[in-house]
């Protein structure tokens, strides 16, 4: 989500800074949009699990595995090789948007809080040595604070309308 001034910003069609769908390797894995290497598929728990030379399986969810293998097994060369290159196309995808907007901050969470969590200071420094204002001047990299917090955005994105004109909603 971006939010600009305190508000959450959606853009001319409600599709504001897909950022899931910037390229961070243009020969990489098919996306569901019709390209090819988007973060979403490049920096994701599948993309993860599979690069640390693990099976996703069907007994957990794939995110809950990246959890699990961030969290406990960080110490296995393939798991912290897998983490690196997940650090190296986030971190790319984040100086892109550094960038353009410049940000004050930049707040992660799901599985790249984790990433983050697991070695605070890679993608730090990916980011601050792949954009102009991150050498320029550190932009702080934060875990989000929120559980759950796609819903917390969700909830925001669905209030919004009734936060911006209470009466004319009710009304309307």
């Amino acid at each position: 989500a971006l939010v600009l001034d305190g508000r959450l910003h959606t853009g001319s069609s409600g599709l504001a800074l897909e950022v899931g769908h910037l390229t961070v390797n243009p020969d990489g894995r098919p996306c569901h949009c019709g390209n090819r290497g988007c973060l979403d598929v490049e920096a994701d728990p599948l993309a993860f699990v599979t690069a640390a030379g693990r099976d996703p399986g069907p007994e957990v969810s794939l995110l809950q595995r990246s959890r699990d293998l961030l969290r406990t097994e960080y110490g296995d060369p393939a798991v912290r090789s897998a983490a690196h290159l997940l650090v190296a196309r986030l971190g790319l995808g984040l100086a892109g948007l550094v960038n353009i907007l410049n940000p004050d901050r930049i707040v992660l969470g799901g599985l790249y809080q984790d990433l983050l969590k697991a070695d605070p200071e890679r993608l730090r420094a990916v980011v601050a040595e792949r954009s102009l204002w991150g050498r320029s001047g550190s932009v702080p990299v934060l875990e989000c604070a929120l559980d759950h917090n796609s819903l917390v955005g969700a909830a925001e994105l669905a209030w919004q309308p009734v936060l911006d004109d209470p009466l004319g909603t009710l009304a309307g």
